[in-house]
């Protein structure tokens, strides 16, 4: 093993003069004489997965931490780099006093020594010179192949061939806009075109053909539901249960000779979101 110069020096006391001895009295006598010395002490690395349990230097743990000896707790603590380190951006829920860093991460507390903690994260903000503002990402886009496979709950994207913001949840790409229950009538000459262009929707009686081809009207009491919501309504209107149908055998009379004309119809997609 090649041995390398240090900064160390070895210094040796006088021997007596009346010294007498055999050849290994002698060399004892020099070793307990002599001491390692440096100009400028001395500073060893320990490598090790146990915790010393005296100063030995600075300790390299698992070969990716480093721990310095305290004098005040008398043990190892994990070194702090935090004056050396670049600090990238502000964490907390106070609004930073200074810049740079000009970029906060706000969050619902700020941490302390005894709960370090930040709870959870609220938004991004900026710092533009003046003021802090939040910041707004924009969603990935792109055709409708190129939807992420395999995405995270609630990721958004932008559809480009149906112009739609979608984002995915329960397992499906859904449209943004709209709660499970909404209904609207959209116009498509074919059912598949407006199912396509609204992802997470249905044609509303898919599952329950009386719904179908009928007008909607204003329910005004729960369906077989004890004790079930009653609202009054005007004379000479009945109420109605959600989801119940009628008018089967109703008709529409007029008087012949009335000029009041009933206004033509057209038939749209009624959908559900689901």
């Amino acid at each position: 093993m090649a041995l390398k110069a240090t900064n160390l020096y070895l210094q040796m006391a006088q021997l007596p003069a009346t010294f007498k001895g055999s050849p290994q009295a002698f060399a004892d006598a020099m070793v307990a004489r002599m001491k390692i010395l440096s100009p400028n002490g001395t500073n060893f690395i320990f490598i090790g997965d146990v915790e010393p349990i005296s100063n030995v230097g600075p300790w390299l743990r698992g070969g990716t931490q480093w721990w310095v000896w305290s004098d005040t707790i008398k043990r190892y603590v994990p070194l702090d780099i935090s004056a050396s380190e670049t600090k990238w951006y502000w964490i907390g829920n106070s609004t930073p006093a200074s810049t740079p860093p000009q970029v906060w991460l706000k969050t619902t507390k700020d941490a302390t020594d005894q709960d370090p903690s930040h709870g959870s994260p609220i938004g991004w903000y900026v710092f533009d010179g003046t003021n802090w503002v939040a910041f707004n990402s924009i969603v990935f886009s792109g055709p409708t192949a190129s939807r992420p496979v395999t995405p995270a709950e609630y990721q958004q994207f932008y559809d480009t061939d149906i112009a739609v913001l979608l984002w995915w949840e329960r397992g499906s790409w859904r449209t943004v806009s709209g709660v499970p229950g909404d209904i609207k009538q959209v116009v498509f000459e074919v059912l598949t075109d407006a199912l396509r262009f609204n992802p997470g929707w249905d044609v509303f009686g898919a599952g329950n053909q009386a719904f179908r081809g009928r007008l909607t009207s204003m329910a005004t009491k729960d369906s077989g539901v004890a004790p079930e919501t009653d609202l009054s309504v005007g004379a000479n209107i009945t109420p109605r249960a959600a989801l119940e149908t009628f008018g089967e055998t109703n008709g529409l009379q007029t008087n012949g000779a009335s000029t009041l004309k009933y206004p033509g119809t057209i038939a749209l997609w009624t959908l559900v979101k689901l």
